[in-house]
């Protein structure tokens, strides 16, 4: 028995597949479409930055947890303890932007992905996207409020299943790869991706478990964030690599299951990649693999979004009524949802590029700085490189939502809201 077991702490590996785990989810779908715009090479070296950035931050959070010998990660307290009353504010309003988005994009994703495999297996069925989502959201919400102890008792298997449909969907889909399809480049759309990057490598939430597995141990927490987001960057590359390698550019007007297509219609990329392939295993790969880690996605933000809510509306209205939490929790993404079925990838654009890039990308960057300003030049100059990219990659986003920012060629029928 080595001494991390005698001292009850967890080894480092088996930390760093828990962050792992924790990178392995719903980016997946989003990532090769929004960052495959660019072409492969701009798409990996964007993947890259945005993956190094959220692994320092993540280093400063868990240095800050580490030294507090903190067991829990309040977001505004966290951030209010390190930069005033204006980080606590900032901090709750990102939070909020976080958690509602993705509860928008997991409902919008689903949906399109079960509405395209049902009409493509069964084109009679009389079945519509709003139908889809709220038989999805209600038997989802009813799990949050009432079910959430069976869900936690059956996390692991949950975990399994969406690591054997991945590398089924690896395995699968690369019948139709051809390496000529990597040497599409247009450097102007890399920013476009990074939103979505940005999501992709977001698990900041468990770095406490991770701190209190490791006894606090600043050196261990560092070596298995690490080691964990380094294999999570791997699995994404190759996923990455995969589709692009598949699916093609549009060299003009709207062709169908290509990457600007899929971009223009919200489309998840397991479904073009089903269309092409023309493989019932990848796609029943695909529906799994999207099916669970949606669902495991979404169970865990919506309640955390629950307690999030519970807790504002008990510390500033004085009301702790269950009913009034849920609605204020679940009722707004259903909404949105319903109005704009096809908003998968421009809400976790939001999430990507507003909520989490402010979190988890600007604030501890400015945290990074203030801690090591007088000290250390290097480490300063990494906070401010880090203060740049999240500012550029905020500035996209809101200008992108505002059409002030236009990069990418206007799609011949554009939606309402979202172009």
């Amino acid at each position: 028995m080595n001494h991390a077991e005698t001292n009850g702490r967890l080894p480092v590996i088996t930390t760093a597949f828990l962050v792992m785990g924790n990178v392995l989810g719903v980016g997946v779908l989003a990532l090769p479409i929004k960052c495959g715009l660019c072409g492969f090479v701009p798409a990996l070296i964007s993947i890259v930055v945005v993956w190094a950035v959220m692994l320092i931050s993540a280093w400063v959070i868990a240095y800050k947890i580490n030294i507090e010998k903190s067991d829990s990660f309040d977001i505004p307290s966290f951030f209010g303890n390190s930069l005033g009353k204006a980080g606590k504010w900032i901090a709750i309003a990102c939070n909020l932007i976080l958690l509602y988005g993705v509860l928008v994009a997991y409902l919008g994703g689903i949906s399109t992905l079960v509405f395209s495999l049902v009409k493509e297996s069964f084109p009679n069925l009389p079945v519509s996207k709003p139908l889809i989502t709220v038989v999805y959201f209600s038997i989802l919400t009813a799990m949050i409020m009432f079910g959430m102890e069976a869900l936690r008792k059956g996390n692991m298997a949950v975990i399994a299943v969406i690591w054997i449909t991945f590398f089924g969907l690896v395995l699968t889909g690369v019948s139709q790869f051809d390496v000529e399809k990597l040497n599409y480049t247009d450097w102007k759309l890399m920013v476009v991706g990074l939103p979505v990057a940005v999501s992709a490598f977001h698990f900041h939430n468990i770095i406490p478990t991770v701190s209190r597995a490791l006894k606090h141990d600043v050196t261990a927490c560092r070596k298995a964030i690490f080691m964990g987001v380094l294999l999570g960057l791997l699995i994404n590359l190759i996923w990455v690599t995969v589709v692009l390698g598949t699916m093609t550019e549009n060299a003009s007007g709207l062709s169908k299951n290509t990457i600007e297509e899929a971009y223009w219609h919200g489309l998840p990329a397991t479904v073009p990649m089903s269309a092409i392939l023309k493989s019932r295993l990848f796609t029943i790969f695909a529906t799994v693999f999207a099916v669970f880690s949606v669902t495991s996605s979404y169970m865990a933000n919506g309640a955390g979004l629950l307690g999030f809510i519970r807790d504002m509306t008990v510390t500033y209205l004085n009301k702790d009524s269950r009913v009034l939490v849920g609605c204020i929790s679940f009722f707004p993404p259903l909404i949105v949802a319903l109005v704009y079925p096809d908003i998968f990838l421009s809400a976790l654009d939001i999430v990507g590029g507003v909520g989490e890039t402010v979190l988890f990308a600007i604030l501890p960057a400015i945290i990074l700085i203030q801690m090591v300003r007088s000290r250390n030049r290097s480490l300063t100059l990494v906070g401010v490189a880090m203060l740049i990219i999240g500012t550029v990659v905020l500035v996209y986003v809101v200008g992108d939502k505002m059409n002030i920012i236009d990069l990418v060629p206007p799609e011949p029928n554009p939606p309402i809201l979202f172009k």
